[in-house]
């Protein structure tokens, strides 16, 4: 089976999660000069129609599966969504709420992750901030299963 780019963006708290899948966008933190420039090279090679995952850290679980509307926006950053400024804000559609997840340790059991011997699901779907904008190259088969499994029944 072929493999299918996913964008996975990470938050602190589901709160933030549910307001970014309100207002269909999503955004990154503001780091330090040179993380910010890295953000911003990488975000530019995401093109609308790009798939994307949220992950909460605090539940250790990934939800809203989507696809991107527009693309990042290096020029504006955002402040009325979430509490102080974020960059690089892009809209999407979501394919699910946040009220399905589905915990990391359950990518263990999709088959291409089987299949390639996964032990650790971050290394499959990195979940990792500094990350944002990186997309983790997964099998088609479980991007369906996650896709099946997060939009509820």
């Amino acid at each position: 089976m072929p493999d299918v780019s996913v964008y996975v963006f990470s938050s602190k708290n589901i709160t933030n999660i549910w307001a970014g899948y309100g207002a269909e966008t999503w955004a990154v933190a503001i780091g330090s000069e040179t993380t910010n420039k890295g953000k911003k090279t990488k975000a530019a090679k995401m093109p609308v129609g790009s798939f994307g995952l949220l992950y909460c850290e605090p539940w250790k679980a990934f939800t809203v599966p989507f696809v991107t509307c527009s693309e990042a926006d290096p020029l504006n950053t955002e402040s009325e969504i979430w509490e102080g400024q974020w960059m690089l804000p892009f809209r999407f559609r979501a394919l699910g709420s946040p009220r399905h997840r589905l915990a990391g340790h359950e990518i263990l059991s999709l088959p291409g992750a089987k299949e390639r011997g996964t032990t650790n699901y971050a290394n499959y779907l990195t979940v990792q901030g500094n990350f944002a904008f990186q997309p983790s190259s997964i099998d088609q088969r479980d991007w369906h299963a996650l896709v099946s499994q997060l939009v509820g029944k």
